[in-house]
């Protein structure tokens, strides 16, 4: 039996009027190049200010503001367009207009209707909207895998070097299921394993049967172990990853029932504020 060859058909990316804007945009166009996809740029634009701003911002600046808003994610969509067309990338911009705290959802809903969603770095993005929701909703509300890409990244290489974080989790499995489209053409694939210091701690993740489904992929891993007690472990694996000379890192996401609470003080939030190269996650 012949197996299909593995591609992205349509992406996602969230556009706007930011400077870390360029660096995704970049990222997309040269992913959907490289696959021949569709590429499908998504902008915000409020119709209401009122939720941000609250009654001190008269009738006539909230004006002002939302069609200054408007107007500039209008020319940040022109912007991805053009950089798409003159790759050859088939692309078209959409503006969503309504309210800040409805966005996130709506980007999500559109994310469902492709293959991947790329969004930025959340310190880096548009201040009008809660951009830690917006990953929240495409990580746990789309049901698609997310790249999130730096503001200045270290490098961009899409067939390059990867480094996979397991442990365990079915996170973990849904996270390398979904990456092996990255994972198949890359140059080499690393997978980082944490393990504890005392017996007394949690056992060390299986991970010989990941490396054997792996293979059957055509994916040759490679296994590196670091202790979990030598330090806060979403520093420890950008350290690992660096030293790796890594290209794009895959990891699971966690969504719990107190879900900000654990991001605003976990692995997640480092990962997703400190990572200086693409982010692939799945949930």
């Amino acid at each position: 039996m012949v197996k299909a060859a593995m591609s992205l058909n349509d992406i996602v990316v969230h556009v706007d009027g930011a400077e870390a804007t360029k660096a995704r945009v970049e990222f997309a166009v040269a992913l959907a190049k490289e696959h021949g996809a569709h590429l499908l740029g998504i902008a915000f634009a409020p119709t209401a200010l009122l939720p941000l701003y609250g009654a001190d911002v008269g009738f006539a600046d909230m004006t002002e503001i939302i069609g200054s808003v408007k107007a500039q994610g209008e020319t940040a969509l022109k912007a991805f367009k053009a950089r798409a067309e003159a790759e050859g990338v088939s692309a078209e911009g959409r503006l969503m207009q309504g309210v800040s705290d409805e966005f996130p959802r709506d980007f999500a809903c559109s994310a469902r209707q492709v293959d991947i969603a790329i969004l930025g770095q959340p310190r880096d993005g548009d201040p009008l909207i809660g951009q830690y929701a917006l990953v929240e909703r495409c990580l746990f509300a789309s049901g698609r895998p997310v790249i999130i890409v730096p503001a200045a990244p270290a490098k961009i290489a899409l067939n390059g070097s990867i480094v996979a974080a397991w442990d365990g989790s079915a996170e973990a499995a849904r996270a390398f299921n979904d990456a092996l489209i990255f994972l198949k053409p890359a140059q080499r694939v690393v997978l980082l394993v944490g393990i504890a210091s005392s017996p007394d701690e949690e056992r060390e993740p299986a991970i010989e049967d990941m490396v054997a489904h792996l293979k059957r992929h055509e994916v040759m891993a490679e296994v590196v172990r670091f202790k979990t007690s030598e330090g806060d472990i979403g520093k420890l694996l950008l350290t690992k990853a660096a030293a790796l000379g890594a290209d794009m890192i895959v990891m699971g996401a966690f969504h719990h029932s107190r879900w900000r609470e654990f991001i605003l003080g976990g692995v997640t939030l480092t990962m997703l504020e400190a990572a200086a190269i693409p982010l692939f996650m799945a949930h």
